[in-house]
């Protein structure tokens, strides 16, 4: 156990920098007690968690899930500090920077302190600083617990080549995405990778990398868009006689009862929710006397990624 008068020290050093509006930008310690409570401080920190790195080289067969579940990590961990593999994929011989915990790197803007980021990611700021050992001017931080997210892509309203609809983004001819992707889980009975319990799927799992743009299969009113408990992020769109759910979105682009046209950006793929991993839950639906029933979408799918062509990602 660390003793208490170091704790209290820390505690003391870390507010006394904290509440400095330029500690990006300030200058060392410059008398004898700040320079001391400083010394004191980065001993009991110790090296900051950016200098304790472990280095992972892919081995043939691995995957970004299997690399982030072997170190106890979220993917969006990995994505976060490796830049090459957002696109949710690694390649054998890459070498990915593997931190002791999750968390994101973030780099230190004009006034910007520990205390404005830490209340940005909602953490104590005398953990923030700790866990940079203690350091007075870092560049660069690394915050504890904060999941990476990819920026938001702002709606594109620009006319899709061929077409005559403002509202039109992809022309896939109904896929939820911009081009064809692997089934990674079919619909019916299955065990559940999450829960480890035999349930039933009701819809299909498309194994896209996270950010990829998610597309309204039809033309329909959003009946639902907010969060799904188990779907997470989910959006539901009634297009009369039948109805499509999105699930585990990263981001939601549309609003309950907006109007969208086939082929427009609904959202970005991601892993929120019940997941293991960034991939888009589908579901077609029909109504029924008992509310909307799930249907298999593998045929519905299938004959529509068959004739997918000249596909326009602006």
């Amino acid at each position: 156990m660390k003793p208490s008068w170091k704790i209290s020290l820390l505690l003391v050093a870390s507010a006394s920098l904290v509440n400095s509006p330029a500690l990006a930008t300030s200058s060392t310690p410059n008398t004898p007690v700040d320079q001391s409570a400083a010394k004191e401080a980065e001993e009991l920190c110790g090296k900051p968690t950016l200098d304790d790195l472990v280095q992972h080289k892919v081995k043939q067969g691995e995957t970004l899930e299997a690399i982030a579940k072997q170190y106890s990590l979220k993917t969006a961990t990995l994505m976060g500090l490796n830049p090459e593999v957002r696109n949710g994929e690694v390649q054998v011989g890459q070498t990915l920077s593997v931190p002791p915990l999750d968390g994101l790197t973030y780099r230190f803007k004009n006034e910007e302190n520990y205390t404005t980021v830490a209340k940005k990611y909602n953490i104590r700021a005398d953990v923030l600083f700790e866990r940079n050992g203690c350091q007075r001017r870092p560049k660069v931080v690394f915050v504890p617990g904060a999941i990476w997210k990819p920026e938001p892509v702002p709606f594109n309203s620009t006319i899709a080549r061929g077409s005559d609809n403002p509202a039109l983004i992809f022309q896939t001819g109904g896929y939820p995405l911009p081009y064809g992707v692997p089934v990674t889980s079919n619909y019916g009975w299955r065990i559940n990778p999450v829960t480890t319990i035999w349930s039933f799927h009701s819809g299909i799992d498309l194994g896209a990398p996270l950010g990829t743009p998610v597309l309204a299969a039809k033309a329909g009113r959003v009946d639902f868009a907010g969060w799904g408990d188990g779907y997470g992020n989910l959006v539901e769109i009634d297009h009369g006689s039948t109805g499509t759910r999105y699930a585990h979105l990263e981001a939601i682009y549309v609003a309950q009862g907006q109007q969208v046209a086939q082929g427009q950006q609904i959202g970005i793929v991601g892993s929120t929710g019940r997941s293991t991993g960034p991939h888009l839950h589908f579901e077609i639906m029909v109504p029924s006397g008992d509310g909307w029933v799930a249907l298999d979408p593998a045929p519905y799918l299938n004959r529509i990624a068959s004739v997918m062509t000249n596909l326009f990602l602006l």
